[in-house]
């Protein structure tokens, strides 16, 4: 008998005329409904008078703050055992505190003043990307050179990117022979300068073909392996430039100059 003397209470002084309906309220009447009818009967006969006067003295509370101001959860709706918040207040009291850096932020500052900012693109990284890149697959590339680099780095505890683009230039050749037909019996076989993308491209091709051989079944580990050995100035992909060079050189007379 409690039990119904009290939901219906809660029903006629919520939704009772005053309010317009709240999905909000019904929910929260229902569900008060729902579980108290899943509760035993000796356990609703223990609340005592007291208890059922603050359940109503709660609901009083809530028709009328409805009433005035309407239906504000982040103002209505606080926790249990906390303050009523507002959530845009303090987050504007946050945004309003002035920040104070440490003396150690300070000396960090002072000492990176004068160095550069890196570029947020670096044309050489974007190149080798698009030539290890499969079927429009970027991010997979990108993955990739991110850990070959990253392995490079703890193993020569050098800036990874300058590294890389040392290696590079140091591997690329200066030039290739091309075979042109004459018109005659013998073919013509010319030495041709490269351009700079052109040279890095060949080299990061000859780092690409030289990391499969290696053992691992990790690509950036094989990567990263033969990056360091370019570094050192070992490798096969020294050869095939030295053998490049030397057929150019052997050629040379059929250069022409304008």
């Amino acid at each position: 008998m409690l039990r119904y003397c009290l939901t219906r209470n809660i029903r006629t002084n919520v939704l009772g005329g005053f309010i317009k309906p709240n999905p909000i309220l019904n929910n929260i009447t229902n569900g008060y409904y729902q579980s108290r009818s899943m509760l035993s009967t000796s356990e609703t006969s223990s609340m005592t008078d007291e208890e059922v006067d603050k359940w109503l003295e709660s609901i009083q509370d809530l028709r009328s703050q409805f009433k005035q101001s309407g239906f504000n959860p982040e103002l209505d709706l606080a926790p249990p055992g906390k303050g009523k918040l507002d959530l845009l207040k303090e987050s504007n009291q946050i945004n309003s505190k002035t920040f104070k850096p440490t003396e150690l932020q300070l000396n960090e500052w002072e000492s990176l003043k004068g160095v550069p900012l890196p570029k947020r693109q670096d044309p050489v990284l974007q190149q080798i990307t698009n030539i290890i890149m499969r079927d429009g697959k970027k991010q997979i590339a990108e993955r990739f050179i991110s850990r070959a680099l990253y392995l490079v780095f703890l193993q020569t505890r050098k800036d990874p990117i300058e590294l890389l683009k040392n290696s590079l230039d140091e591997l690329a050749p200066l030039m290739i022979v091309k075979t042109f037909n004459t018109g005659i019996a013998k073919a013509s076989i010319i030495p041709v300068p490269l351009s700079k993308r052109q040279r890095t491209r060949i080299a990061w091709k000859w780092v690409i073909d030289a990391s499969k051989n290696r053992a691992s079944s990790d690509f950036a580990v094989r990567l990263a392996e033969e990056i360091v050995a370019v570094s050192k100035g070992l490798g096969s992909a020294f050869d095939r430039r030295d053998q490049i060079h030397k057929t150019a050189i052997a050629h040379r007379s059929y250069i022409k100059l304008k």
